[in-house]
């Protein structure tokens, strides 16, 4: 009798694309293999401490707070000196407690989703004698950093041809890279007429006769919502306006306050919500921020986005895709944010344009694909 898969899915909370393509990845594993069994695990403990400085709390300061420390950081990140010091530092209490949890859950596959834990799962497997296969989900798609390359002995599941030449520079064996469709929320791929959106912009709502700007950021809110929307409000903006928040109660009560004090901006705001893709698919245009998983959601809608800012090098690859396909452009003065949504929303061949881009555009979002891979094994 065929062994029973057990996936055990390891990531970290340095943002949200490592979870959520985690999370899509085991929906469709199941949905092709009911018996298989997914484990989704956090890769650092409470009591790993300077993982947790390092990695989680560190990634949200210097993304959020404190940009210029990510551009040392991701710098220093690219020089092997840097990632093996990192490894080590880590190495005692990650090693203990990723052992801990393979002991306990005894997998047949186990699944990488961060840079960070990959390295230490080559050795853990070999010296425990058990059979398991390695594999890494790399999610950054285009610039990839180094440090996801490190362990030249795991077989790594990455986006474009961009990425797997970087791996192969960094001397993993091409056959041991394969390039897979984007891990996608199948919400974003069901597709949807004008008949739709109109029972959309019902169901939360809008103006069912005004073209929509939709600002979101990830988890954390967009960087400078605030001045578009009093730019908005100085310039008597004709289209309505939805501000996603995410976990940035203050902002999200600040933009509440706005909204009531200028009743004439049909002004929607909300925080975190579970429903993006009907946000997106009600509006004309998206302002973002450059994060793979949304951007790939946007695209995927066939929305044009406005990209206000992207991670130091990470996500640069993601905003020149946007840029480069003429589906986006890279915009980061609040003003000319405004300005440009105003040409675009305001162009009477906007929709017909769109239409033409977006044609030409191919996204392979066939996540069952990659699915298929993992439940053959070592297949390539």
């Amino acid at each position: 009798m065929e062994q029973k898969r057990k996936f055990l899915f390891l990531y970290l909370t340095t943002g949200a694309g490592h979870i959520s393509t985690a999370r899509v990845m085991r929906d469709c594993i199941q949905k092709l293999n009911p018996d298989a069994e997914i484990v989704m695990v956090n890769g650092f403990d409470k009591k790993n401490i300077w993982g947790q400085y390092i990695f989680e709390h560190g990634y949200y300061m210097s993304t959020n707070v404190y940009h210029g420390m990510f551009a040392l950081a991701y710098d220093m990140g690219m020089n092997r000196f840097w990632q093996s010091a990192t490894i080590k530092l880590l190495y005692p209490h990650t090693t203990w407690y990723l052992k801990k949890i393979i002991e306990k859950e005894n997998p047949t596959d186990i699944v990488s989703f961060h840079f960070a834990l990959s390295p230490y799962l080559y050795d853990i497997v070999k010296k425990s004698g058990k059979k398991i296969n390695l594999s890494v989900m790399v999610t950054d798609p285009f610039t990839v950093p180094h440090f996801w390359f490190y362990d030249k002995r795991l077989d790594y599941l990455v986006y474009s041809e961009q990425a797997k030449k970087t791996g192969m520079s960094l001397g993993v064996p091409e056959n041991q890279i394969k390039i897979v469709p984007f891990a996608l929320n199948p919400k974003y791929q069901i597709p949807f007429t004008k008949n739709d959106v109109v029972e959309l912009k019902k169901k939360h709502g809008f103006d069912l006769d005004k073209k929509t700007l939709l600002m979101v950021g990830g988890g954390d809110g967009i960087p400078g919502a605030i001045e578009i929307i009093n730019k908005c409000i100085s310039k008597k903006a004709k289209f309505s306006v939805a501000v996603i928040c995410g976990h940035d109660k203050a902002k999200q009560k600040y933009l509440e306050g706005i909204k009531a004090l200028n009743p004439k901006l049909d002004l929607h705001v909300f925080g975190f919500v579970n429903y993006l893709d009907e946000l997106v698919k009600l509006s004309d245009c998206v302002v973002m921020k450059a994060g793979p998983a949304t951007l790939i959601e946007v695209l995927t809608c066939k929305k044009p986005v406005i990209i206000c800012r992207y991670i130091h090098n990470q996500e640069k690859g993601n905003m020149l895709f946007a840029v480069n396909n003429k589906v986006g452009y890279f915009i980061q003065k609040p003003k000319a944010i405004y300005e440009k949504v105003e040409e675009l929303l305001y162009d009477e061949h906007f929709d017909e344009k769109m239409e033409k881009t977006f044609a030409a555009l191919k996204i392979d979002t066939d996540t069952d694909k990659t699915a298929r891979i993992l439940l053959e094994k070592k297949s390539f």
